[in-house]
C-alpha cells in the first residue's frame, strides 16, 4: 500500500496518508486508522530506502 500511495500520489502522498488518518481518528474507526499507521511507517521506511540507492 505504501508504494501504491507513492506511485498514486508522489509529492502529496505523505499528505494523503495523514488525511486518511485524521478522517479514520474522526470517525472513530480504529481499525482503519491503524492500517493507515502501518502505511504511514512503512512509507518512511520506502522513502528512507530509496533515499538511500546510489543514482
Amino acid at each position: 500500500m505504501a508504494l501504491w500511495v507513492d506511485r498514486e500520489h508522489g509529492e502529496e502522498a505523505e499528505r494523503f496518508i495523514a488525511e486518511r488518518v485524521l478522517h479514520f481518528e474522526a470517525t472513530g474507526e480504529a481499525g482503519g486508522k491503524d492500517l493507515w499507521m502501518q502505511v504511514a511507517r512503512r512509507y518512511v521506511e520506502l522513502r528512507d530506502t530509496l533515499a538511500a540507492e546510489p543514482n
